[in-house]
């Protein structure tokens, strides 16, 4: 069961881009004109940044069930963003972009999978109107998270870093 992730084309590159894009352009412009609000109103693009770092995150794992969803999740976002693309502007869009490089390790990958089930465990509870969001940031944060400023970053600070923090709490618990 493994569908690995391992290649972003620049039509799987669009759709990550655009998602966040597309928020963020209507809570900026929905602002224009009440700039005093627009602290108090940020909140609602918090499920949308939640739902790009967990996926940026979810990218690093290779197998297993959140490694196969993030494969599918890539390639649909390939094929839909090449055809999106070559749709509107009839450019070649299947060259690869980046491929991630850093991958967990088992004691990361025990932190995602913590993660996982703590936003299972809370997904109930998120307000209806940030699920959607958080959906789409998760998409978004997948496609991102091979390219190559959000993967980059993710493969220079954040895997090693959730690599180190899952070696810690094997450490201090077994």
């Amino acid at each position: 069961m493994n569908i690995p992730a391992g290649s972003l084309t620049i039509g799987g590159l669009f759709v990550g881009l655009a998602i966040p894009l597309w928020h963020t352009s209507r809570f900026a412009v929905a602002h224009i004109k009440n700039r005093e609000a627009i602290l108090q109103d940020s909140k609602e693009l918090l499920p949308l940044a939640a739902g790009v770092a967990y996926g940026g995150l979810a990218t690093a794992t290779t197998s297993g069930l959140i490694g196969f969803t993030t494969g599918a999740i890539t390639m649909f976002g390939n094929g839909a963003g090449s055809l999106a693309m070559w749709g509107a502007t009839g450019g070649e869009t299947t060259l690869n972009a980046r491929s991630n490089l850093a991958e967990l390790t088992g004691m990361g990958n025990l932190v995602l999978l913590l993660i996982t089930v703590m936003i299972l465990g809370a997904w109930k509870k998120i307000p209806k109107k940030a699920k959607p969001h958080m959906r789409q940031g998760i998409v978004a944060g997948v496609l991102l998270g091979l390219s190559a400023t959000l993967g980059g970053w993710f493969a220079a600070l954040v895997i090693p870093t959730v690599n180190s923090w899952g070696a810690a709490l094997v450490g201090a618990i077994a």
